[in-house]
C-alpha cells in the first residue's frame, strides 16, 4: 500500500504536469496563434515544449541545421549574425507575445543567425514538421506569419539603406521609435536592453546613438530616461524617418 508521502509525491507531480499543459494550452491561443483551429491546437500541443534560457544563453545559433518554431512567453532575445571578424550585428530583438524567427522553418543549408536570451526566458517550441503541416492547411495563420516576416524585412531593408549611407542616423534612430511604439500600442517604450545593443540593432555607432537621443530630448520630442523612452512628438519624429 503506498505511503502517504508516495501519494503526495505523486499529487506534486500530477499537479505539476497539469499545470505544464494548462500552460502550454494557453500559449497556443497567443498572437498569431489564435487562429488555430481547436483541433489544430490539440495536434500541435502534442508537439510542443516549454524551454526556459538564463540571460546569455543561445536559443539556437548560426550554423545549426535546423530548429524548431518558438514563440516568445516571457522574457527578450536578439537575434544576431557574427562576421569572420567576430564583430556582432543585432538584427532583431524579439518581444513576448513574438515568434523568434519563422524562417527557421524554411533555411537551407544551416541557420543564418543566432537567437541569444537577454533576460530570463521562457519559449514554447513548436516542432518543425507538425507546425509546417499546420500552415499547410491554416492559410489565414500563413498569411499572417507573411506579415509578420514582412514587417521585419523592411526593418532590415531599413538598415541595409542606411549602412549604406542613404538614411540618416536622425533617420534610422526616428523610425525606430516609431516602430517599436506601434508595435507595442504605446508612446512609452521600456528599452530592456543597453544602448550598445540598441545601437548595434540600428546600425550606428552608441556615442551617435546617445547623441541623437539627447538631441531628440533636448527638443522636446521624446522623454529619455534611463530604462524608458517617451515618444512626446510623433510628427517630428515622423518627419525627421521620412527626411
Amino acid at each position: 500500500m503506498p505511503s502517504p508521502q508516495h501519494n503526495a509525491h505523486m499529487d506534486a507531480v500530477m499537479g505539476e504536469e497539469h499545470a505544464l499543459h494548462a500552460t502550454v494550452a494557453d500559449a497556443l491561443c497567443t498572437g498569431l496563434l489564435a487562429a488555430l483551429a481547436p483541433n489544430e491546437r490539440d495536434a500541435l500541443s502534442r508537439h510542443a515544449r516549454l524551454q526556459t534560457f538564463a540571460p546569455g544563453t543561445a536559443l539556437f545559433q548560426e550554423g545549426d541545421e535546423s530548429a524548431d518554431a518558438m514563440l516568445l512567453l516571457s522574457g527578450l532575445v536578439k537575434l544576431c549574425r557574427h562576421s569572420s571578424q567576430g564583430k556582432e550585428c543585432v538584427l532583431h530583438l524579439v518581444h513576448t507575445g513574438k515568434f523568434l524567427d519563422v524562417g527557421v522553418l524554411f533555411y537551407e543549408g544551416g541557420l543564418p543567425i543566432s537567437a541569444v536570451a537577454l533576460q530570463p526566458t521562457t519559449v514554447l517550441s513548436l516542432n518543425r514538421r507538425a507546425f509546417l503541416h499546420t500552415l499547410e492547411n491554416n492559410a489565414p495563420l500563413a498569411v499572417s506569419l507573411m506579415g509578420a516576416m514582412s514587417l521585419r524585412q523592411r526593418l532590415l531593408i531599413t538598415k541595409i539603406a542606411g549602412s549604406q549611407g542613404r538614411i540618416s542616423v536622425a533617420g534610422r534612430v526616428a523610425a525606430w521609435l516609431l516602430h517599436r511604439s506601434k508595435m507595442e500600442k504605446s508612446a512609452t517604450l521600456r528599452l530592456g536592453v543597453t544602448q550598445e545593443i540598441l545601437a548595434r540593432l540600428m546600425g550606428i555607432s552608441r556615442e551617435s546613438l546617445s547623441r541623437e537621443l539627447s538631441a531628440l530630448s533636448s527638443a522636446g520630442i521624446i522623454d529619455h530616461k534611463r530604462r524608458s523612452i517617451t515618444l512626446l512628438d510623433h510628427d517630428a519624429l515622423l518627419q525627421r524617418a521620412q527626411g
